[in-house]
C-alpha cells in the first residue's frame, strides 16, 4: 500500500487490464449459460444420432433437458432487469445553490475530470457518482452526483471536499465506467440467482402441497404418511451453480474495487489535504451512526401518533444533536469499526483506508479551521423541507407538524397510555371505569389485589398461593397505581416530558410529588389499603377528581 505514484503508462495499463477482466468474468457469466443450453442441446442431437429414432426414453430425455434449459433461458437472457441507479432525492440546479455547484466545479477541475450535470440531495450519510453508460459502461454519459444531507450536517467543508474529491478520484482513473461494468455483472448474477430461488422456492410450496394432500389420503385409508419431503428442483441446483460462480466475481471484482477506494482516497488527499481526508473517513462511519439514533429516537418518535417536527427538522434536527456538548462528547468517544476485511466487499475495512491515509506524507494543511458545509446551502432549512417533501412516503403529508418540546409530549403521554393500557384493561374486566378515580375506589374498596390478579403475570406468580401470591400482586399494583396516577397528571399537562438533545427525556412531575410519591403509594398497597395520601397528594399537584362517578364496588373488607 505505498504512497510512490505509479508512472502514467502503467496506470494506464492497470485501467485496461481491470477493465479487460471485468468485462470478461461478466461475458463468462452469459457464457456459462450458453453453454448449458447448447450442452444439452448437443447432447439431445448426439443421443438421436446414435439412436437413430424417436423413442420413449429419448422423449424423457428431451424433456428433462427442456426442464434445465428453459429456466436458465428465461431467467438469464429473456427477463427484464431494472435499470439500476434510478433517480432520487432532491435535485438541486445552479441558479439555486449556486455555492455549492461552485465547490463542486472547483474539486471537479482541481481533479481533472469533467463535473456532473446533475447534483440531487439525498437524506441518507452517502455521497456517489453515476454515469449514464453504454455498453457495459465502456461509452462515457452525463454524471450525476448525490450528496447526502448528513453529510452536509455533520462535516466540515474541508471534509466535505475530500469526500467529493475521492468521488471525483473515481472519474479520473476512470472507475465509474469500470463500475458499470462490475455493477452490470453483479446485477445480473444476483437477478439470475434470486429469481431461481424464487422459482425453486414456488415449486417446492407446490410440491409440499401435493404431498400433503397425497399423505391426507393415505391417513384416510389407514396407512402411514409417505415420509417424501417436497425439494426446489432443478431452479435450486441451477441456482447453486450461478452461485458458486458469483462468488468468484464477487471476490475478483471486489478486490478490483478496493484497489480503486485506495486510490481515490489518495486522490483525495492530494485534493483536499491528508488531515481532511482522514478526518472525513473516521467521521462517517459515527456520522452514520449518530444519524440513525436521530431517526429513530427524534425524527420518528411521533410518526405512529400521526405527527412530525417542523418542516425541515426531519433531517435538519440531525444538527442540533451533533452541535449539544454532551452528545459531541459520546460520539467523539466512537472509535472505528474494527471489522475483518470481507472478500466479497467493494470496500476495505475504514480503518485501513485511515490507516493508509494517514501514512502518506504531511503536507501542511490542517482539517481544522473550515466552516461548517452546511454554509454552502442557501435558505438550507426550506432546502431541508424540500428534501422532505422529496424523500418521505406520501403518508407523511398528512401529518401533524409540531415544535420538537409538544412533540415530545404528545410521544410521552402515548407511551404512557400504552403503559398503563394493562390496568385499564384489568378495571373494564372487573365492572370498573378504565380511569384513575375508579382504580382508587377499588383499592379502598378492598378489591386492589383483584384489580392487580388480572394483571399479566410471571409463570411463578400465577402459581403461587396464599401470602405468597398476595406478596406477588402488591409490587404489581403499586405500578399500577403509579402508572395510572403519572398518566392522568400528563394528560391534565400537570406532568411534562422534558426535552433535550443530550439525554433520554425525563418526565418532570410538580413540586413535591416526585418526593412524596413513594410513600403515597407505599399507603395505598398495604394489608389495609389507604389512598388518602395519594388523593391528597394529587389534589396539591391540581389534579381534580373525576366528575363521573366510578362504577358502584362492594367493599369487600366487610
Amino acid at each position: 500500500m505505498g504512497t510512490t505514484p505509479q508512472p502514467a503508462a502503467t496506470t494506464a495499463a492497470n485501467t485496461a487490464g481491470r477493465a479487460a477482466l471485468a468485462v470478461a468474468m461478466l461475458a463468462g457469466f452469459y457464457l456459462l449459460a450458453a453453454a448449458i443450453i447448447l450442452g444439452l442441446l448437443g447432447l439431445d442431437i448426439a443421443l438421436f444420432a446414435g439412436l437413430g429414432h424417436v423413442s420413449l426414453g429419448l422423449l424423457k430425455i428431451y424433456a428433462l433437458s427442456a426442464a434445465v434449459a428453459y429456466p436458465v433461458l428465461r431467467v438469464v437472457f429473456l427477463t427484464r432487469r431494472p435499470r439500476d441507479g434510478a433517480a432520487g432525492g432532491l435535485p438541486v440546479t445552479r441558479e439555486q445553490q449556486p455555492e455549492l455547484w461552485a465547490r463542486v466545479d472547483r474539486i471537479a477541475a482541481l481533479t481533472g475530470v469533467r463535473g456532473p450535470a446533475e447534483i440531487r440531495l439525498v437524506p441518507d450519510v452517502n455521497a456517489g457518482v453515476r454515469e449514464e453508460t453504454r455498453l457495459l459502461g465502456l461509452v462515457p454519459g452525463p454524471r450525476h452526483l448525490v450528496i447526502g444531507a448528513p453529510l452536509l450536517l455533520g462535516l466540515s467543508e474541508g471534509e466535505l471536499d475530500s469526500v467529493l474529491a475521492h468521488e471525483f478520484g473515481h472519474y479520473s482513473n476512470r472507475d465509474v465506467r469500470l463500475a458499470g461494468v462490475s455493477v452490470a455483472g453483479r446485477t445480473a448474477l444476483l437477478h439470475t440467482i434470486g429469481t431461481l430461488h424464487r422459482r425453486a422456492d414456488a415449486h417446492r410450496a407446490g410440491a409440499a402441497a401435493e404431498i400433503a394432500a397425497k399423505d391426507a389420503k393415505r391417513l384416510a385409508k389407514g396407512k402411514q404418511a409417505s415420509g417424501e419431503e417436497a425439494g426446489g428442483g432443478v431452479d435450486r441446483v441451477l441456482a447453486g451453480l450461478f452461485t458458486q460462480y458469483a462468488k468468484l466475481y464477487f471476490r475478483v471484482s471486489e478486490a478490483v474495487s478496493r484497489r480503486q477506494e485506495y486510490a481515490a482516497d489518495r486522490a483525495a488527499a492530494t485534493i483536499a489535504g491528508r488531515d481532511a481526508t482522514a478526518a472525513a473517513l473516521r467521521r462517517i462511519p459515527v456520522l452514520d451512526t449518530a444519524h440513525g439514533f436521530y431517526m429513530e429516537r427524534y425524527a420518528t418518535m411521533g410518526w405512529d401518533d400521526g405527527l412530525l417536527p417542523p418542516p425541515g427538522e426531519v433531517y435538519g434536527g440531525l444538527g442540533r444533536l451533533l452541535t449539544d456538548p454532551e452528545r459531541r462528547k459520546e460520539l467523539a468517544a466512537i472509535g472505528l469499526p474494527e471489522t475483518e476485511a470481507d472478500p466479497y466487499d467493494s470496500h476495505p475495512p475504514i480503518a485501513r483506508r485511515v490507516a493508509a491515509v494517514e501514512a502518506l506524507p504531511a503536507d501542511g494543511r490542517s482539517a481544522e479551521g473550515s466552516g461548517p458545509a452546511l454554509a454552502l446551502l442557501r435558505d438550507p432549512e426550506r432546502t431541508l423541507a424540500a428534501l422532505e417533501h422529496a424523500t418521505l412516503v406520501p403518508e407523511a403529508a398528512g401529518k401533524e407538524r409540531l415544535d420538537w418540546p409538544d412533540l415530545l409530549q404528545a410521544t410521552g403521554v402515548r407511551n404512557a397510555r400504552a403503559a398503563a393500557q394493562p390496568v385499564h384493561r384489568a378495571l373494564t374486566e372487573a365492572g370498573c371505569a378504565p380511569t384513575l378515580d375508579a382504580l382508587l375506589d377499588a383499592v379502598d374498596a378492598g378489591r386492589g389485589f383483584e384489580i392487580a390478579d388480572r394483571l399479566p403475570k410471571s409463570a411463578e406468580a400465577a402459581a403461587a398461593t396464599g401470602r405468597a401470591a398476595r406478596e406477588f400482586l402488591r409490587p404489581a399494583l403499586r405500578t399500577a397505581l403509579s402508572r395510572t396516577a403519572l398518566l392522568a397528571l400528563a394528560e391534565a399537562g400537570l406532568a411534562r416530558w422534558e426535552f433535550s438533545w443530550s439525554a433520554p427525556a425525563e418526565l418532570r412531575l410538580p413540586d413535591g410529588v416526585a418526593e412524596a410519591l413513594p410513600a403515597a403509594l407505599g399507603a395505598a398497597v398495604t394489608d389495609t389499603p389507604d389512598t388518602a395520601p395519594l388523593r391528597a397528594l394529587l389534589a396539591g399537584a391540581g389534579l381534580a377528581a373525576e366528575a363521573v362517578p366510578a362504577a358502584p364496588l362492594t367493599d369487600l373488607r366487610k
